[in-house]
């Protein structure tokens, strides 16, 4: 007989896989042109067995959504949030944004179908996650400031021109549907972001040039 830790590391393996599965054919066929029987099928299960662990449609897609704005928010953590150097901050984060959707574009075309079909689940993901990684910007920015390598700014209009940017940037490479990686954009972006903030100086420009963007 399983333990109760072993059947639930399966229930949570199984859980793993459908939204695997799901995350791909809603991916590839839209929301609204998704049938649970493709899902079904892409597993390989019974229909018993998916709505086991999701109530319907909706439920499933909006999960294979929240996990993956939980696992942004989680390489965040692990990879930004202990970088103590304000510009360096913002360098590896921008590259770490855009290198986790390079790995993922599926998740993006996600994105884009909730913003479209479930707009107040969508609005309450954002502001759930822009309070949480928008105070981070915000902090790195006063940081920046207090040790002399940003100029004053605003810090609440700069933080959220910050965001835009990247989203805005996120967005464009979906409509177009660019064959080049968003990383290739890091060098870009993080240019025209520093350009924005650092202090206006020989050694500021010496020290910038330093960092590997």
């Amino acid at each position: 007989m399983l333990s109760q830790d072993k059947r639930n590391l399966l229930i949570q393996r199984r859980r793993e896989e459908i939204l695997d599965a799901a995350k791909l054919v809603f991916a590839r066929n839209g929301y609204r042109r998704t049938l649970t029987d493709t899902i079904i099928a892409e597993l390989g299960v019974g229909k018993g067995t998916l709505y086991k662990y999701f109530r319907n449609k909706k439920t499933l897609f909006l999960a294979v959504f929240y996990r993956g704005m939980q696992q942004l928010r989680e390489v965040i953590r692990v990879k930004i949030e202990p970088i103590t150097d304000p510009r360096q901050k913002i360098i590896n984060g921008v590259r770490t944004y855009f290198e986790f959707f390079d790995n993922d574009k599926e998740l993006i075309e996600i994105i884009m179908q909730v913003r479209s079909e479930f707009k107040d689940e969508y609005r309450q993901n954002f502001l759930e996650m822009y309070n949480d990684y928008i105070g981070q910007i915000q902090q790195n920015l006063k940081n920046g400031i207090a040790l002399g390598q940003f100029r004053e700014v605003d810090i609440e209009k700069t933080a959220d021109a910050i965001s835009d940017i990247l989203q805005g940037t996120l967005q464009s490479y979906y409509i177009l549907k660019a064959n080049e990686k968003l990383a290739d954009k890091t060098q870009a972006v993080t240019a025209l972001l520093l350009k924005g903030v650092l202090k206006i100086s020989n050694e500021a420009s010496a020290q910038s040039r330093e960092l590997q963007i």
